[in-house]
């Protein structure tokens, strides 16, 4: 998976949420695993459009 930005207002990027994904025990769930990332990278907190995006990276993540 390229590296890019997925949340514009924070300037998160992939490799952002994966080293986030990585910094706690894995709950296995994807609105759970978001609810991690948001509070550790704070994405999705500004006008929320990449809200998404950003589940969709999860989840290809954690299948990875």
């Amino acid at each position: 998976m390229e590296n890019r930005i997925v949340c514009n207002c924070k300037q998160v990027s992939v490799a952002d949420i994966e080293k986030a994904l990585h910094t706690h025990q894995s709950f296995g769930d994807v609105d759970k695993e978001f609810e991690e990332v948001q509070k550790i990278t704070h994405c999705s907190t500004g006008c929320g459009g990449c809200h998404d995006k950003i589940l969709d990276v999860i989840s290809e993540l954690m299948n990875a």
